[in-house]
């Protein structure tokens, strides 16, 4: 599987997902808000919506494969299986229920791998080893919380080129998300030659409170990352990010935009995405005049080589036409109405998955948006979204781009 990501909009060949399973049916009105849902998603109807997705992509000719058979492989594999189930049971502080989980004859691999996704309670764990456990909790009280977000499968890692950048989540209840995706990445046969630049298992000084996600990450070109500096994503960490991504050659820019630091606007991608070379979908309420960007650049040779971080002056629909050499098209979210705006950016009628130039992944539902895309020259394919909306994210949440074909040439 090579991993190939140069912009956001060329023909997308291969993606990442995780269709939503057990974990979904954890969420109660009582916790939902812990595990970052407004509301408690109709599974079933949640997977007809998932895998109607997926069949858009395939018969588009992407290639899309599925986080959980990855897992089931390395929970086949002793070693990293191990590796794994450490990893996590230290994250969630539970290191003495690591040494059982490893029983095969306990847990099988394919119930380690809905375990990862679904949590494991006391009461399943005391079941499942036949006998009271050391950890003496009630036995509704998960040992391992289960991770709802896990199909957002665009923010626990994103592919810079053919770099990849493990994220660090905000909320500890997605932690284990980058676990899983990184565990793959690094140990699965399918990626076995690709790099990971940032948060590598190996890497110290990049994990907490070094916080980054995926859906602030966009890459507009060759030699340029936009990052959002928002609710999830540190000023902190983008700089750390930018001398990695800079001293290694990887890029030669990148720009931190920030965001207002709301739940409503939690990531870049909320707010703003690019669909070709110039033509670009975002919330005007938030996107348009927005000033107080940075750009990191890199100074000096490659032996003495420093980062430097620069206020810009330009706007940044300034900087889009300088960055993409071309006219810019700007689409308002909502057609740019005061009423339907805000309301379509809520049902990420922003985040659209561009899967080739000019040719955008939306939810039927944002039919403004969708009439002011189509508008401005964009292909619309419409999906349902119903219950995958429930958690906040859109098509672009859900997907996480392994390789695009080769860049566009300008026109």
């Amino acid at each position: 599987m090579h991993l190939q990501i140069n912009n956001e909009y060329d023909k997308l060949e291969a993606v990442l997902v995780h269709r939503p399973g057990k974990e979904i049916d954890r969420l109660t009105h009582d916790c939902m808000q812990r595990f970052l849902f407004e509301d408690v998603p109709y599974l079933r109807r949640m997977q007809d919506e998932h895998d109607a997705f997926v069949s858009v992509m395939r018969e588009r000719g992407i290639s899309v494969v599925y986080l959980e058979n990855f897992l089931l492989d390395l929970m086949r594999d002793d070693a990293s299986r191990r590796i794994l189930i450490d990893q996590v049971c230290s994250a969630e502080a539970v290191p003495a229920i690591a040494k059982d989980l490893q029983d095969t004859r306990t847990f099988s691999p394919e119930a380690l791998v809905d375990i990862m996704f679904a949590g494991l309670t006391a009461g399943e764990y005391n079941a499942a080893i036949g006998r009271q456990s050391a950890v003496n909790v009630d036995e509704a009280h998960f040992l391992l919380p289960p991770v709802p977000n896990a199909y957002f499968s665009r923010d626990p890692a994103v592919v810079v080129r053919d770099s990849v950048i493990s994220s660090k989540m905000h909320y500890l209840e997605r932690v284990r998300e980058t676990l899983l995706v990184r565990a793959v990445l690094e140990h699965h046969a399918e990626f076995s030659d690709e790099a990971v630049t940032f948060g590598g298992t190996h890497t110290p000084g990049e994990d907490r409170p070094y916080t980054i996600e995926g859906g602030d990450v966009l890459i507009l070109s060759e030699e340029v990352v936009l990052i959002g500096a928002s609710e999830r994503t540190r000023s902190e960490t983008i700089e750390l990010l930018a001398g990695k991504l800079l001293k290694n050659g990887t890029i030669k820019r990148i720009y931190e935009i920030p965001i207002p630091s709301q739940r409503a606007f939690m990531h870049l991608d909320t707010v703003f995405t690019i669909l070709d070379r110039g033509r670009v979908l975002w919330f005007p309420q938030v996107m348009k005049g927005l000033s107080g960007v940075h750009r990191y650049e890199a100074e000096g040779t490659s032996h003495e080589m420093t980062v430097r971080r620069v206020a810009e002056t330009r706007l940044f629909e300034d900087i889009l036409r300088d960055e993409f050499g071309t006219a810019l098209t700007a689409i308002d979210t909502g057609g740019g109405s005061e009423h339907f705006a805000p309301r379509e950016q809520r049902m990420d009628g922003t985040n659209a998955l561009a899967i080739a130039p000019r040719v955008a992944i939306t939810y039927e539902r944002n039919e403004r948006t969708i009439e002011a895309m189509e508008a401005a020259g964009v292909e619309c394919i419409r999906i349902e979204g119903s219950e995958l909306v429930r958690g906040l994210g859109g098509p672009r949440c859900m997907t996480m781009p392994l390789r695009r074909s080769s860049p566009t040439p300008p026109k």
